[in-house]
C-alpha cells in the first residue's frame, strides 16, 4: 500500500469523528473499495511482471536448446543447417521482443528488468557469436584447411576441431585425412583432455600405419599417457619410435629416449602404475597391430 493510500485510509475515521463534518457510510465504503482496487491493481502488475520475466527466461532456455540442436545437426548434415539457423533467428527475435515488452510492465520492477536486460544481452551476444562461427564455414577445401589451422594457432580449439571434423566428413578419401585426425587429437591434447587425445592418436596408428604423421601420433600418445600417470603405456609408445619401421626423425628419437629415461627414474611423482602388471600391454598391442610402418618425415 502506498503512502497516499495509507493516508487516505487513516483520514476516514478522523473525518467521521470531526465535529461539524458529516460523512456518509457509503462514502467511507467507497474509499475502502478504492483502496482495495488499487491494491489489486498493484498485485496484478506484479504478477504480470513475474509472468514476463518467466517467459523471458523460458525463451532464453529455448534458445540454448535450439543452438545445441543446430551444432549437432551441423556435424550430421550441413545441408539442413540453413533451416535451423532461420529457426534460431526467429527465437532470437521473439526473445528480444519479450525483453522489450517486459521493460514496460511495472515501474517498480524497472531496476530488475534493467539487470535482466544486461544479462540477456550478454548471453545473446555470446550466442550470436557462436551462431556466426557455426555458419561461417569456408566452402573450398583449401579455405577450410586454412581456417582450421588459423583457429588452432589462435588456441580456439573447439572451433578448430569442428572445422577439422567437417573436413573429415566432406573429404573422406583425401590424402590428408591422417593429418586431420592427428590435428583433432592435438586439439584435445592442448585442452588437457588426454584420454580423448589418445583415442584420436590411436585411430591414426591403427588406420593409417603408412602416414607421415605416424611418429607424431606415437610421440604424443606417449606424452598423453605420461600426463595420465600411465608410464608403462607411455614408455611403450616412446620405444616404438626407435623401431626402424616407424621411420621417425632423429629429433623424435632423441626426444622419446629422453622421455623414457625420465619416466624410468621416476619415484612416484609422475607414474601411478608401478604396481600394475598389465600396464603397457594395450599400448604394445596397438603399436604392434599397426606394424608401425609409418613413412616420411614429420610435416
Amino acid at each position: 500500500m502506498t503512502a497516499s493510500i495509507r493516508t487516505a485510509t487513516l483520514l476516514v475515521p478522523l473525518l467521521l469523528a470531526a465535529p461539524g463534518c458529516i460523512t456518509l457510510k457509503k462514502d467511507h465504503d467507497a474509499v475502502v473499495a478504492r483502496v482495495e482496487q488499487l491494491e489489486q491493481n498493484q498485485a496484478a502488475q506484479a504478477e504480470a511482471l513475474a509472468r514476463n520475466l518467466k517467459k523471458a527466461d523460458e525463451l532464453a532456455q529455448m534458445l540454448e536448446s535450439k543452438l545445441q540442436e543446430a551444432e549437432a545437426l551441423l556435424r550430421r548434415n550441413q545441408a539442413d543447417l540453413g533451416l535451423r539457423v532461420q529457426e534460431i533467428e526467429l527465437v532470437l527475435e521473439q526473445l528480444r521482443g519479450a525483453v522489450e515488452n517486459a521493460e514496460y510492465v511495472a515501474s517498480a520492477g524497472a531496476q530488475e528488468l534493467a539487470e535482466l536486460r544486461r544479462e540477456l544481452d550478454g548471453r545473446l551476444g555470446a550466442l550470436e557469436q557462436k551462431l556466426n562461427e557455426a555458419t561461417n564455414i569456408p566452402e573450398s577445401k583449401e579455405g577450410l584447411w586454412t581456417e582450421a589451422e588459423r583457429r588452432m594457432k589462435q588456441k580456439r580449439y573447439p572451433q578448430a576441431r569442428k572445422l577439422w571434423r567437417i573436413y573429415l566428413s566432406r573429404y573422406p578419401g583425401d590424402p590428408k585425412i591422417p593429418q586431420v585426425r592427428f590435428q583433432v587429437g592435438l586439439s584435445y591434447f592442448s585442452e588437457r583432455d588426454f584420454k580423448a587425445a589418445i583415442g584420436e592418436f590411436y585411430r591414426v596408428i591403427q588406420d593409417h600405419p603408412e602416414a607421415a604423421v605416424l611418429p607424431d601420433a606415437l610421440y604424443y600418445s606417449g606424452l598423453a599417457f605420461a600426463k595420465l600417470g600411465q608410464c608403462r603405456n607411455a614408455i611403450a609408445y616412446f620405444e616404438a619410435l626407435q623401431r626402424p619401421q616407424a621411420k621417425a626423425s632423429e629429433r623424435y628419437k632423441k626426444a622419446a629416449a629422453k622421455q623414457v629415461a625420465i619416466l624410468k627414474k621416476d619415484k612416484g611423482q609422475i607414474c601411478t602404475d608401478r604396481d600394475d602388471a598389465g600396464a603397457g600391454a594395450a599400448a604394445r598391442q596397438g603399436v604392434e597391430a599397426s606394424g608401425t610402418a609409418g613413412a616420411g618425415k614429420k610435416k
